[in-house]
């Protein structure tokens, strides 16, 4: 028996008679009237419980980050007993990073794309974990939706609930939405999660709010034919009330049929404009349906959220780009179809290594912004390296580290991209730079920076895996790992840093960055560089005279690598990828299986997902 206060139940029956009407010989129970009681708070009751499931994962992170700390704290001594002690973890930690955590939904392929031509593309799949997180989301939808309703009663009184559900969670659902659709979503950096998860996550709470606002409507118009025909249809689409629910449910339709991958990446910044088109017209006309109803509420909430964000977001570029002579960069092409970016913001910031930005050149997109890593901030080394070897790094060429302190005091530093150009605005930013008369500095916007910035000191062994211009986010890591273990303030006594690169072009993408790691103190205890050529343009391997810079022809031997690693015990492994499918898959399914030989390890992937 389901207990009901008198008072809600008079409350509830007078709200019901409303529904349903009066004279409907469908009587309902108590229980039945209990439920209808969830039908009144069913959205707030929803948006609860996913803050409860935020709550439970900032616990996770901040017991996850408290326990790295004292990993580093411990493993800082010369003493290779801590080393020893963390190169090992529990079974039940390794089989939940193994089968959940970091496995991909199917076999071995997760970065990979699926796609049926070049042009036709149908995006990557979720990670195992992803897919049950989402799983469990669409599951609680349905059930929400569907729990408790009278299926044995009169259809338009199972259709009236139904509509009314399916239109509240639809309403609700906006509000992570528009959380979730925002680099400047405050749970990045709060759960250290990735932008490209939580547009993942944001896709498909649109799809969900979509598709409740279709069954919405579908209800609506099936009761209403079954009570006045299709001239009650008619009748009630003249009503504002009706048609401004109809017009933000067409356009939700439109969202739905376009966000599959193979529309999005046909012309994606088609895509973008039409997208936020398209929201507009959403919260204009569902503000208007909605008017007088408690719903409303939720829809000002999802509002306000994108307001804001929008609003730092719009902040964020002026204080970067407004003023002290404003944002200026100077583009360089350079070999393998690629460009060097140089910024110079009206007011820089603390670089840390993983952050990256949004990047808008008038002169040459107009007003696209384009998010891009930063590979290297400070001054570019002014030295150059004789033509005749310049597939080789000079392990001799010191850093200016005291000059780059100062320009770093009076504000004054550079930021540097490397940009591969592809379509779109990379490959109109490649066009401009090869032209022989263009004016290769001109002013810009900058947005930023962004990023998750993990923090790698409290591994004992890293390894950076990078193919092409994804060397762009692990040499800032490389930098910061070399000088602070030059320092003495970090776990980390091994670092290995893998390049793939088609051609020996490539290295002039980081020539000058990868001389000044070179050149700082103590880097050769630390740091190896291993570098591969897979198409052409080395026709034997070098290796530097103290061994620890490579050069190889062909692809790297993942599985030999990371499981010399593992025997070297040395700490805890620290796993990062920023490479094309192929390489991110096969790090992954490494990672996994020296999870499953007993390794302690930890494995990031970066992406930038669309």
């Amino acid at each position: 028996m389901v207990a009901v206060h008198p008072l809600n139940l008079a409350v509830v029956s007078v709200i019901w008679t409303s529904l349903v009407g009066a004279s409907s010989p469908y009587k309902p129970s108590l229980a039945q009237i209990a439920g209808h009681q969830l039908d009144l708070s069913i959205g707030p009751i929803y948006l609860y419980s996913l803050l409860g499931v935020v709550a439970l994962a900032f616990i996770f992170v901040t017991a996850n980050k408290s326990m790295a700390h004292l990993r580093r704290l411990a493993s800082m001594t010369d003493n290779q007993g801590p080393l020893r002690y963390f190169s090992e973890t529990s079974p039940s930690v390794r089989w939940m990073k193994s089968k959940i955590l970091y496995a991909p939904l199917l076999n071995y392929r997760r970065a990979r794309e699926v796609k049926f031509s070049r042009h036709v593309r149908f995006g990557t799949l979720p990670t195992r974990f992803q897919a049950i997180f989402l799983f469990l989301v669409v599951i609680t939808n349905v059930f929400t939706c569907t729990w408790n309703i009278p299926w044995s009663g009169p259809q338009r009184d199972t259709l009236a609930i139904l509509r009314d559900r399916s239109g509240t969670l639809s309403v609700a659902n906006m509000i992570p939405i528009m959380l979730l659709a925002t680099a400047k979503n405050p749970l990045i950096w709060l759960l250290d999660i990735s932008y490209d998860t939580f547009n993942l996550m944001h896709r498909w709470f649109g799809r969900l709010s979509a598709l409740q606002a279709i069954l919405h409507t579908l209800c609506w118009l099936v009761g209403k034919v079954e009570a006045q025909g299709w001239a009650g249809v008619r009748s009630s689409v003249q009503q504002p009330f009706i048609y401004n629910g109809l017009i933000a449910a067409l356009a939700m339709t439109v969202i739905l049929i376009q966000s599959p991958k193979v529309f999005r990446s046909l012309a994606y910044e088609f895509f973008l404009h039409l997208h936020f088109v398209l929201v507009l017209l959403i919260v204009v006309f569902l503000w208007f349906h909605l008017d007088g109803h408690w719903a409303q509420s939720m829809l000002l909430t999802a509002v306000c959220l994108w307001a804001v964000a929008r609003s730092w977001r719009l902040l964020t570029l002026l204080w970067r780009s407004v003023g002290r002579g404003g944002t200026t960069t100077i583009i360089q092409p350079l070999d393998g179809g690629a460009v060097k970016i140089s910024l110079k913001t009206a007011r820089p910031w603390t670089y840390r290594p993983g952050q990256s930005l949004y990047l808008t050149i008038p002169s040459v997109g107009l007003w696209t912004a384009h998010p891009f890593s930063v590979a290297w901030n400070g001054i570019e080394n002014g030295g150059d390296t004789p033509a005749s070897v310049r597939t080789e790094f000079s392990e001799k060429n010191p850093s200016n580290r005291e000059r780059e302190i100062e320009v770093e005091r009076d504000g004054n530093q550079t930021f540097f991209l490397v940009v591969k150009s592809h379509t779109g605005l990379t490959r109109r930013l490649f066009n401009h730079a090869a032209k022989p008369d263009a004016c290769l500095t001109v002013n810009a916007w900058v947005e930023g920076p962004y990023g998750t910035q993990r923090s790698l000191d409290s591994y004992g062994t890293v390894l950076l895996f990078a193919s092409g211009v994804g060397i762009t986010h692990q040499l800032g890591y490389a930098r910061q790992l070399v000088e602070d273990h030059s320092a003495g303030t970090l776990a980390t006594k091994r670092v290995t840093l893998v390049w793939v690169i088609p051609t020996t072009d490539c290295i002039e993408w980081i020539r000058p960055f990868m001389h000044e790691i070179l050149g700082i103190e103590g880097r050769r205890d630390v740091l190896k560089v291993l570098i591969y050529v897979t198409q052409a343009g080395l026709s034997q391997s070098i290796t530097s005279p103290s061994e620890t810079v490579r050069m190889s022809r062909g692809r790297p031997n993942v599985e030999e690598l990371m499981r010399n690693e593992v025997q070297a015990k040395a700490g805890c492994i620290g796993v990062s990828v920023c490479a094309g499918g192929g390489l991110a898959d096969e790090v992954r399914r490494v990672s996994r299986l020296m999870l499953d030989e007993g390794a302690n390890l930890d494995f990031m992937e970066e992406g930038f997902g669309w």
